[in-house]
């Protein structure tokens, strides 16, 4: 008769082996670590192993997932603050996100050179749009109140909201081939504000926003990123 597993030490069991996992990314690296590695801190057996994750990837996937969760987690307050103007939301949102990243930077660089490998472009795809579906309710909120507000003017803050977020996937891909190149131009930080600067441009005029009104990036974050 198969083991009946309660649904909270599923999850509890589950959350261990990712709590092994990132500590191993952070120590060793994703193409380093290997599933023995994780057997062997937490002394279960393969078996019960592919009970929680099917392979490598699905760990990965796993670990992403708790990444949108604790970024939710962050940026949620900020979206549901009642006294805080659009505007002043999307500053903060941005700015808590960037700061949010750098905080786990070790994890975050491991996570982009696995993204950038040829082999990993089909999952790269699958958790872009997973972080779309995650992310992009909360920028509609944000981009639905600046229309309240009267400081944003497009028709479409939903569709909007997914757009958001696939801009800032193009904005992450160019920092992270100036930041992934073994040596980053002299001009490293001119290059990282100008990128900034299209950036909250582009989002500016499709919003509808005041000039100016929506520095998306921080240059004092984004230079956290550069070898040292």
């Amino acid at each position: 008769m198969p083991r009946v597993v309660k649904e909270e030490d599923y999850a509890a069991r589950r959350n261990e082996i990712l709590d092994v996992a990132r500590k191993l990314v952070y120590t060793r690296g994703y193409e380093q670590m290997s599933i023995q590695n994780i057997l062997d801190a937490l002394k279960i057996s393969k078996g019960a192993f592919y009970h929680y994750f099917d392979s490598k990837q699905s760990l990965l996937d796993g670990l992403i997932e708790r990444m949108l969760d604790d970024a939710e987690q962050v940026l949620r307050p900020i979206v549901d603050a009642k006294d805080l103007s659009a505007i002043e939301k999307m500053r903060r949102y941005f700015d808590t996100a960037g700061r949010w990243k750098v905080a786990q930077k070790k994890f975050m660089l491991d996570l982009f050179r696995v993204w950038r490998a040829d082999a990993n472009a089909i999952m790269r795809q699958k958790q872009e749009v997973a972080s779309i579906k995650r992310i992009a309710p909360m920028l509609t909120e944000i981009i639905r109140q600046g229309i309240d507000e009267g400081v944003f003017s497009t028709k479409y803050p939903e569709q909007f909201g997914n757009i958001f977020v696939g801009l800032s996937h193009g904005f992450e891909d160019k920092f992270v081939e100036l930041l992934l190149t073994d040596h980053p131009p002299p001009d490293a930080v001119q290059q990282l504000e100008a990128l900034i600067g299209a950036y909250s441009d582009s989002v500016e005029r499709i919003l509808g926003a005041p000039s100016g009104s929506l520095p998306l990036g921080n240059i004092a974050t984004m230079k956290e990123w550069l070898p040292k």
